[in-house]
């Protein structure tokens, strides 16, 4: 009698079955076709659904990047799935300032070719607080992982209590771990928690971005174009989502953060 070896594996399947709703108010005021200042500023309230927002968005289920999986918690119940999308946002703001600088038209000689013609450029973005997903990596749901698609565990904990009601919202400890009760892997074994797909605020955003340029001319047909540009002026701190992880030692805590403040200079030759 003879015996062998059965290497298993398993396949992964991605179907395109869900969709998506995007509902909104959108008010904007715009002032084009002046001289010296033009601007557009906008205001949106919306609400975002969809069953899966990261699908490949970052390479295949982007852990720990975005702030959800791109795989079911069951895939015998994708209505489950449901829920607002990672980038739904309540409320957003948007303003775009062209500004070209006036003082000096009336100057004459250099004076005019130094200060004449600086154009001054400002792009603004604030949102609120964009959701994410409580996971437990643990596998309570004996599911096995899934290697095709991340080779990771959708687990999820069951809700207690509200978790963005009353939430520390600190780096140190953005959402209370005492919101989620865990399933226990003996007890519970097989079982899905009840938490619903990105039910938990996650940071909000504000960036304000800024350039500002001028054309010289060289001769009649050459110019060179002096650029300055800063990217999140203010250095504001826009924070990523915590970690999510409830297997984690770190679950609830914030560890990165988006770029900081960033300048940059350019001279462009056109001729």
């Amino acid at each position: 009698m003879t015996t062998g070896t059965c290497t298993l594996g398993t396949a992964g399947l991605v179907e395109g079955n869900a969709n998506s709703t995007f509902h909104s108010a959108q008010v904007s005021l715009t002032r084009r076709g002046t001289q010296d200042l033009n601007y557009t500023l906008a205001y949106t309230y919306s609400k975002d659904l969809d069953y899966s927002s990261s699908l490949h968005m970052s390479g295949p289920a982007p852990w720990m990047v975005l702030g959800e999986l791109d795989i079911p918690q069951n895939n015998q119940n994708l209505a489950a799935e449901h829920g607002r999308s990672l980038f739904d946002s309540r409320h957003r703001f948007a303003g775009s300032v062209t500004y070209a600088v006036p003082f000096a038209r009336n100057f004459t000689g250099m004076s005019r070719t130094l200060l004449d013609g600086w154009q001054f450029s400002a792009l603004s973005a604030v949102n609120s607080s964009t959701p994410f997903t409580v996971y437990d990596s643990a596998n309570v749901s004996l599911q096995a992982p899934h290697p095709g698609v991340s080779g990771m565990f959708g687990d999820r904990p069951n809700v207690v209590g509200n978790p963005n009601k009353g939430a520390p919202h600190k780096v140190s400890q953005w959402v209370s771990p005492s919101a989620f009760q865990r399933l226990d892997p003996v007890a519970n074994a097989g079982q899905f928690g009840n938490e619903g797909r990105n039910s938990v605020d996650g940071p909000a955003y504000g960036s304000l971005d800024a350039s500002l340029d001028k054309t010289f001319a060289l001769g009649d047909r050459s110019r060179v174009q002096f650029r300055a540009e800063a990217f999140n002026v203010t250095n504001h701190v826009n924070l990523i989502p915590p970690v999510f992880d409830m297997n984690s030692p770190a679950f609830g805590q914030i560890t990165e953060a988006q770029a900081p403040r960033v300048l940059q200079f350019a001279l462009k030759f056109v001729r």
